[in-house]
Order: structure tokens, then C-alpha cells, then sequence
């Protein structure tokens, strides 16, 4: 067993309290490196550490929570007397800041991220990490027996290496347990270890690679000193601004019973360190200790019966192997910049473990103690230790995180589109996109789904501006002009379709090549064949009209002389009068520009229609989507980041020519570097779309304001889990608060946006009825908004 009552260092440490005052390399443990991750110890001992992401347990399935606590308690109930686990959850306040958007981009766009980052930045966002550590105690019989039989030097290297491949293995079958949490192995040369170790000291984490030079890692580790008062320590750093009030709090007496997570209770808005430790005590002496307890409560003749039977189960685990026995030791320790902050942040810890159902209690006399067995390996320095089993340290360490979104290394673009701040209080980095390295085609479409008023417009237009960063290419189709103020101030070129106002349009001259013609001859059949199903006759005849427009002087390539082609064939003038409907007909404003189009350009950044007048006008808003959809195809080919914006998506693509196309389209716009954004009030309306399967499929993004009016069936297509089901079809309760999903892993944000101030009137501006006079003439009106 790796506990011993007292040790030579806790007797020093007890002999030095009168003194107040400790540095700490005096009482850390670690010694030197023995491979890049793997460390030795004062006693001999070696530790292997890693970190894990963790999984999202608010809007996990409870199978997925239960299975990975059910994994570790498994791996832990394996490991053997010689080996320890130590689990520290850190939690620390962090300035997490983006790349800006450059003001020649949009002044707009800049002056939206100036604002959110500076709230970002100083509204007390925390960073909470998770590192497993593995110690190893080597037998010192063994080592001395090499040492004396078999070759002195030589043998314990040959020793120490089979000690540290044993440490691997046992550290690489803990991280496959927990797989599903991401675990990373941690490295000296990093920085990353040296740093969350120190960090057990300050309640602050910073990577700190090691120098040049050679240092014990303690001295690399041990920064400042610490004075112990009481139940108080102060932690001096180099200078009077980095001196910090502490309080150690240990776990008297544990929750009568445990479920994966309930110490998460201890998430809490202050920088601490919550310390787990764990050392396995052998089955046949956690057998005898659970009997003689069983045994002393049947003497005293104790009532309590349900405690009785789960001695009885418990015994029958341990007999069995399905769980094992170790002795426990748990802390938290706090860190606050004045003694009133530590004060509350105490009587927040007291109040979390109530919740908990387990008693903590500040540590005084042994707060020492308590606050150097926080570090792997300082088995003696634990002073409260008590003996549970695997399955109650799995439950209480958890793993449980928050999603923090992609990393810049992951995201496509170079750079996440914003930060937004979860429920925990934690940073979410949001991308359209699936993780992928830089310039890779990962999937980005992206489904945003909010009633009336939930602040799904608001949303997706500061979406938009914090997109200005990755200077991507915006088309959006708007509706009742509900984003015409914001893409306005984003520079849009933003037009109202209007019906019977000629558009300009010219398809027989802007789809006059090879592939235009192939093109052309589909889109003309799609919109002829609203009118009734084409023959064969009429199919082949509108090919040749396309392959001979191709080939006409590129003056004459226009809707009436196209038409003219159609007089001959031989279906009893059918097809030249339905396309009459198109050329002197009802929709003769659609498509009779002349000459070569220039009436449709996406040479701005920010091109914008509004669909209002031919939304509800099904054949004209196919005809004249298809079209735009195609020269928007064309303008893609340069492959620059783009992202399409469909407001009520479900009845814009409600058509079998888009049902049909959609699928291949998306496939199409990934590869061409875009991402559709399709915004819509109600999964249902998706589901009764003819374009609603494929615009399900497709997007791999989605972003849902909850509603108490959506139900759950209404919410099933989505395949949520139960908790995210639960989340979506509850009240927000006054909160602008929305779940994201990015493939399989999701959390829930606060897309409160009050922190921008006036440039909120804009982004949710609408069609500008506050706007001053003259406002869609001048760029720049949205400085005179306040």
C-alpha cells in the first residue's frame, strides 16, 4: 500500500508550523526527468501525467456519462497496490482574444469585434482543465536485489526502464478507457505539465517550458513562498500584485451515495484546484475491512439496514472483481486576490458540498498538510484519506467538461468566427465548420432554428460581422428586409426583388459556354415543366435552341430570340407559348435584360436580395433562385471563403428542383470553400419542406433558441439527445441563451449581446424604420445610431 501514517517530511512539516512560513521546494516531490513524459520522485517513485477535454455532460446522453465513468472505475479497479491516481480539476480565469477584424474590411464589422472583445476579455470568463496523473512506486526490495546480484549501475537502468515501460502501459490502458474524453499526454518540453503543476500552487496556469540550463523540477516548479495563518495562507509572488489569499477545504465525510458528476457542484466562479487522489488497497484487506464494519454494526445492533445491504453488496463487488477498494483523499483549494473574496468564495464551497451531500470542512492545523497532498506522489502528507471504491472515485472525478469549440490550429478558416460565453461561465470558440486543419474542405452548413423575437436575426447578423475577420464573401437572401440595417452597416450591396420590375437578367448570354448550355437546357425543362410534364419531342427541341444559342452572335442571345428557335417543333405550339409566360407574358420582368449581364455582380463582399415580393410566388421564386444560384456557382470557382445566408430557408428551397439539387449543391459549395447558413422558425416547417431532408443532412452546425412551444416530436428529426431535447423545448426563462451543435458534440451559450451597446440598434435594425432619413445612402450611418 502506497499510504504510511507519518513520513520524515510530514514530521519536519509539523515540527516547522510554529514558523508560518514554508518554501515550497522544501516539501514537492519531484525530482528530475526520466523521459520527456515521464518524471521521478523524491523516493524513487515515477509519474506519467495527460490531460482529457472531457465530455459535455449537460447535453450528453446519460448512456454516453455513465459508460465513461463506468470505463475508468473499471481501469482503476485493475490497477494494483503500487500504483496511485491523482485527478486535479483547475479552474482559472482566462483573456481569451481572437485575431481582429481589420477595419478596411468593415468599419462596421471592427467596431462590433472591438466591443465584444474587450467584453469578452474582462468579463471574468474561466478556463477549466482536467490532468490525470499515474504514479508508480517500484519495489525498493527488487531494486536493491538487482543492484547487489546482478551488476550494480546497469541493472537498476535496466530496472528503471522496465519500470517506466510498465508506467506507459498502465497510463496508454487509462487513456483508451477514457477515450471518449480526448486525452492528450503531457510533455516536459511543453510547458504544459511544469505548468498545471505549478499551478496546484498558484490557482494559475501559465506553460512554462524549461530553460536551458539544468534545474531540479521542484525549484522549476516551486514559484514564490507561501505563509500558512491559520486557516489562511498567503501565496507571495514576485511582486506585491501577485500576492494571493488561500484556504485549503477537505471532504470530511462523504455523500451517502454517488452518481457520475456530483462534484461538479464545486464549479465555481473562483480560481481553485480541486485535488482527487487514489490508492488501491488489496481486495483481501478491503474484504476484512468491509466485513469487521458489517460485523461491528450487527454487535451494536444498528438500525441502519439500507447502509447493512450495501455493505453486503459491496462486499460482493469486491469478492467478484467488479469493483475495487482505495483509500481517498480530496481537497479544494481556493485562491482570491483580498481576504473578503476568499470569505465568499468559502462559504460558496461550504454551500456546493451541502448540495453535494458531502461535509467540508477549512482546513487550520492541517492545512499544510492537506495543501502539499495535493501534489502526485506526496502519499503521507494526506491527512483525511478514507476508503471508498472505484465506482464512487470515477462518479466524483467525472471528467465532465464544457465544450470549448476549436482550437486555431483546427479551424479551416484560420480563425475562429467568435467567442461566446457558455453557462459555466467558460469561452466557446464557435465555427461553422467541423475541426479540419487550415484550408482543409471540412463541411461548415450551418442550421439556425428560433421562433419570432428569440434573437435568431440578431444572431446571425453578428454572426456575420464576426465572420468580417476571415474577410469571406457574404450573399444573403433576406425576407420582410429583417436584415436589411445590418448588411447594410457590413457594406452590402442589398437589393428588393420587386414583382414585374425588370431585373435585367440575361441567362442565354451569361450561360453561353459549354457548360452554360448543359446548364441552361435543365433549368429551362425545370421551369417548363411547372406548367405540365415535357415530352421527349420538346426536351430534345429546347437542347438544340441551348446548343444554338451557344453558337449565335452573342447579340442576339436574349429570351425573345431563344423563343423564336421554338416555333418549329412539333408539338402543336406548346412549348414556344409556355415559354411565352417568361418572354411577353406575366413574368417577362424576369429574365429579359439584353446584352451581355451585368445587372448581377458579386464583385462586393457583401451582396444582399430581398425575396419578400416573390417569396409566396412559387414559380417565379424557383425560376429566379435557380438562376442566381448558378451565377453564384460561377463566382465560387475562385474559392474564397463564402458564406450564404437563407432566411426562411425551408419555404425558399420548397421545391422539387431544389429537393433534387440540394444534396449535390452542398457537396458542390463544400469543396468551393462555402458555408450555408439556413435560418428557419420551426423544424416542422423543415420536415413539410420538399428541401427539408436534405437541408437536414447537410448541415453539420446547428444553433437553436429554445422554445416551450416546440415539442419533442417536433424537435426528433434534429436527433437530439435527451438533455438537449429537454434544453430546446424549455422556456429560456427571460435568458438569451442557445444550444450549439458542431457534429456530435454540443453546449449551450449566452447570446446575450447587450455588451455592444448602441451597435446592437443595428445589428437588430431591421428594415431601419429608427434609422435617420437618407440612411441607405450613406455608409457610415450607423455612428449617428445611439
Amino acid at each position: 500500500m502506497l499510504d504510511v501514517l507519518k513520513t520524515r517530511a510530514r514530521k519536519d512539516l509539523e515540527a516547522s508550523e510554529d514558523q508560518g512560513e514554508h518554501l515550497l521546494v522544501r516539501h514537492l516531490p519531484y525530482v528530475g526527468a526520466v523521459t520527456d513524459d515521464v518524471m521521478m520522485l523524491r523516493d524513487g517513485d515515477l509519474i506519467a501525467s495527460f490531460i482529457v477535454e472531457g465530455i459535455a455532460a449537460d447535453t450528453a446522453s446519460e448512456a454516453d456519462v455513465d459508460d465513461l465513468s463506468l470505463a475508468f472505475s473499471r481501469t482503476v479497479t485493475q490497477a494494483q497496490s503500487d500504483v496511485g491516481i491523482y485527478v486535479h480539476r483547475f479552474s482559472s480565469v482566462v483573456s481569451p482574444k481572437l485575431t481582429g477584424v481589420a477595419p478596411e474590411v468593415s468599419t462596421f464589422a471592427a467596431a462590433v469585434d472591438q466591443r465584444w472583445q474587450s467584453h469578452i476579455e474582462t468579463s471574468g470568463l474561466r478556463s477549466r482543465q482536467a490532468m490525470i496523473t499515474v504514479t508508480l512506486r517500484p519495489s525498493k526490495v527488487k531494486s536493491l536485489w538487482a543492484k547487489f546480484v546482478s551488476g550494480g549501475v546497469a541493472a537498476q537502468r535496466g530496472t528503471r526502464e522496465k519500470d517506466v515501460s510498465r508506467l506507459n502501459e498502465i497510463v496508454d490502458h487509462f487513456m483508451e478507457a477514457v477515450r471518449v474524453a480526448s486525452p492528450t499526454r503531457l510533455s516536459i518540453s511543453s510547458g504544459e505539465w511544469i505548468g498545471l503543476l505549478r499551478a496546484i500552487n498558484t490557482g494559475q496556469f501559465f506553460t512554462s517550458p524549461p530553460g536551458a540550463g539544468f534545474m531540479p523540477l521542484a525549484d522549476m516548479i516551486a514559484v514564490g513562498r507561501l505563509d500558512f495563518r491559520n486557516d489562511t495562507f498567503v501565496s507571495f509572488g514576485s511582486d506585491s500584485k501577485d500576492t494571493r489569499y488561500g484556504a485549503v477545504f477537505s471532504i470530511k465525510s462523504y455523500p451517502s451515495n454517488s452518481a457520475p458528476g456530483i462534484f461538479n457542484r464545486f464549479d465555481l466562479p473562483f480560481d481553485m484546484v480541486i485535488s482527487q487522489s487514489y490508492t488501491p488497497v488489496n481486495p483481501v484487506e478491503s474484504e476484512e475491512r468491509i466485513s469487521r464494519t458489517a460485523r461491528q454494526m450487527q454487535a451494536a445492533d444498528d438500525a441502519a439496514q439500507t447502509l447493512k445491504d450495501q455493505l453486503v453488496d459491496a462486499l460482493d463487488d469486491v469478492a467478484s472483481g467488479r469493483i475495487g477498494m482505495g483509500m481517498h483523499h480530496a481537497t479544494i483549494t481556493v485562491f482570491a486576490g483580498t481576504v473578503a473574496e476568499l470569505d465568499e468564495a468559502a462559504a460558496s464551497i461550504r454551500g456546493a458540498g451541502q448540495r453535494a451531500g458531502a461535509t467540508v470542512v477549512r482546513e487550520d492545523v492541517g492545512a499544510r498538510a492537506a495543501f502539499f497532498a495535493q501534489h502526485p506522489g506526496n502519499y503521507a502528507y494526506r491527512a483525511r484519506a478514507a476508503m471508498i471504491s472505484s465506482t464512487n472515485f470515477a462518479d466524483f472525478t467525472a471528467l465532465h467538461a464544457t465544450p470549448a469549440g476549436h482550437s486555431r490550429a483546427q479551424t479551416p478558416w484560420g480563425e475562429s468566427v467568435t467567442i461566446l460565453p457558455d453557462i459555466r461561465g467558460e469561452p466557446y470558440r464557435f465555427n461553422f465548420h467541423l475541426a479540419g486543419e487550415l484550408q482543409e474542405r471540412t463541411v461548415g452548413h450551418t442550421l439556425v432554428i428560433g421562433m419570432t423575437g428569440a434573437g435568431k436575426t440578431l444572431g446571425a447578423c453578428f454572426l456575420l460581422a464576426q465572420a468580417a475577420r476571415l474577410n469571406p464573401r457574404i450573399i444573403a437572401f433576406d425576407k420582410d428586409q429583417g436584415m436589411e440595417m445590418p448588411l447594410r452597416a457590413l457594406g452590402a450591396d442589398y437589393a428588393k426583388v420587386r414583382m414585374g420590375e425588370p431585373t435585367g437578367f440575361n441567362p442565354f448570354a451569361a450561360e453561353a459556354d459549354e457548360r452554360g448550355t448543359a446548364w441552361l437546357t435543365s433549368w429551362l425543362e425545370a421551369t417548363l415543366a411547372a406548367q405540365g410534364t415535357l415530352s421527349a419531342t420538346q426536351r430534345e427541341a429546347l437542347s438544340n435552341a441551348t446548343r444554338s444559342n451557344m453558337e449565335t452572335d452573342p447579340s442576339l442571345r436574349t429570351m425573345r430570340q431563344f423563343r423564336s428557335q421554338l416555333r418549329s417543333v412539333d408539338d402543336g405550339g406548346d412549348l414556344h407559348t409556355r415559354l411565352g409566360l417568361w418572354d411577353d407574358g406575366q413574368y417577362g420582368w424576369l429574365f429579359s435584360g439584353e446584352g451581355q449581364d451585368e445587372t448581377l455582380s458579386f464583385n462586393n463582399d457583401v451582396t444582399a436580395f430581398d425575396l419578400t415580393e416573390i417569396f409566396e410566388t412559387q414559380e417565379v421564386r424557383t425560376a429566379w433562385l435557380a438562376y442566381v444560384f448558378r451565377r453564384i456557382e460561377r463566382q465560387i470557382e475562385d474559392e474564397r471563403p463564402t458564406i450564404i445566408l437563407i432566411d426562411e430557408a425551408w419555404k425558399v428551397l420548397d421545391d422539387p428542383f431544389f429537393e433534387a439539387m440540394l444534396k449535390d449543391w452542398a457537396l458542390t459549395l463544400r469543396k468551393k470553400n462555402v458555408v450555408l447558413m439556413l435560418m428557419t422558425q420551426r423544424v416542422d416547417h423543415l420536415v413539410n419542406s420538399a428541401a427539408g431532408g436534405s437541408i437536414l443532412e447537410s448541415c453539420v452546425t446547428t444553433l437553436v433558441y429554445p422554445n416551450s412551444r416546440y415539442t419533442l416530436d417536433e424537435v426528433a428529426p434534429l436527433n437530439f439527445t435527451d438533455a438537449e431535447a429537454a434544453f430546446v423545448t424549455s422556456s429560456a426563462g427571460g435568458q438569451r441563451l442557445a444550444l450549439i451543435r458542431n457534429g456530435d458534440v454540443s453546449t449551450v451559450v449566452n447570446m446575450d449581446l447587450g455588451a455592444l451597446g448602441p451597435l446592437l440598434k443595428v445589428l437588430g435594425g431591421g428594415k431601419g424604420e429608427s434609422a435617420p432619413d437618407g440612411w441607405r445612402d450613406d455608409t457610415s450611418f450607423w455612428k449617428d445610431i445611439g
